[in-house]
């Protein structure tokens, strides 16, 4: 079921040099309960797309159709660009953002940081109903025991779970996360993301996640759409998308951090692993064919609870070696394909 349809939404700004685009004729499908990735490199306008889904930016020209859904049935469509201040503020409670940098009120304890949202309600005052509801969060975020800190006394990972905290203190249906791992360490930004994919399951929530690194998407997400020069390049199930790359840009990306071999003039298979496989696929090879491989890339992820990975090898230099190769690949229904050094991203080629 459809919450949120961005249809070719574009955005530029004026600079000194003239007009420069930012997001260029963004078309994404967002259901609800998906956890939605959106990567690219710096610059591509994540951010800019974020902030135009939530309003803190106007963008030129394209629609953003938000869905509300009573019990399953859809109860209205709105077209976010037409809403009246008063809607505005009601949509800002539903679709509810947090940040890099955590934005908490430093003057402010955790449970008042919390609050705040509610505050900002008219004729708002804390009763036993408020005071329950943050504690079930704060219970909720694992920080029941810091109501009464500061920000100042709180660790990177222990400021973002206030700040998600405080994100749903309205019951929003969608969760923007623009970079909200970036700022901390990878143990900890696992346990945000853990954290982000048990309120997706317990909650019902959609949530939406800017990133720049393949591992936040690959942990969590479900659906995936890739940004490069402002365009959306490629998208679909994270499986999907990571197994089979199309694009340069995606390849790029997908490749990019891992240790690799030169690869010119070099003849390549890639295996792809859709859950089925569990074996040490390389020294079966070696040890059951007798064949010596490279191993140029490999990767593996969890995606709906199912282990999915591609591996890149340099294939045998005789004819004889290849064939028993390919015949033991698919007696084990192995999936494989030939690929070309041109089909790698040219950054991928010349590490």
């Amino acid at each position: 079921m459809q919450i949120l349809s961005i249809q070719n939404l574009t955005k530029t700004f004026e600079s000194e040099k003239g007009i420069i685009s930012v997001l260029d004729n963004i078309s994404l499908e967002i259901e609800k309960g998906d956890i939605f990735g959106v990567i690219g490199l710096s610059g591509v306008g994540k951010s800019t797309l974020v902030r135009c889904i939530n309003l803190l930016e106007k963008a030129n020209s394209g629609v953003i159709n938000y869905t509300r859904y009573i019990n399953d049935k859809i109860k209205d469509t709105v077209d976010i660009s037409i809403l009246s201040n008063e809607e505005l503020r009601n949509y800002r409670k539903e679709v509810s953002m947090i940040f890099q940098d955590f934005n908490l009120l430093n003057q402010k304890t955790v449970f008042e940081n919390i609050e705040f949202p509610l505050t900002l309600s008219k004729g708002y005052k804390r009763n036993q109903e408020a005071i329950n509801k943050i504690e079930r969060l704060l219970k909720l975020v694992g920080l029941e025991n810091k109501k009464k800190a500061y920000p100042s006394e709180l660790s990177g990972g222990q400021k973002q779970r206030v700040a998600i905290a405080r994100a749903l203190v309205n019951n929003p249906k969608i969760l923007l996360c623009d970079e909200c791992t970036s700022a901390l360490d990878p143990t900890t930004a696992f346990s945000i993301l853990d954290l982000l994919q048990k309120l997706n399951k317990e909650l019902g929530l959609t949530i939406i996640i800017i990133a720049h690194q393949m591992s936040v998407i690959e942990r969590i997400c479900n659906k995936v759409a890739i940004l490069a020069d402002h365009k959306v390049v490629e998208q679909g199930e994270v499986a999907q998308v990571f197994l089979n790359p199309k694009t340069n840009a995606a390849k790029s990306l997908i490749y990019s951090g891992h240790i690799r071999t030169k690869l010119h003039d070099s003849h390549l298979l890639k295996l792809e692993f859709n859950g089925d496989t569990d074996s040490p696929v390389v020294a079966n090879i070696i040890q059951e064919c007798n064949i010596l491989v490279s191993i140029v890339y490999a990767n593996s992820f969890v995606v709906d609870d199912k282990i999915y990975g591609q591996m890149i090898i340099k294939l045998p230099y005789y004819d004889n070696d290849i064939d028993k190769l390919k015949k033991y690949l698919n007696i084990k229904k192995i999936k494989y394909k030939e690929v070309s050094t041109d089909e790698l991203d040219e950054s991928f080629r010349s590490h």
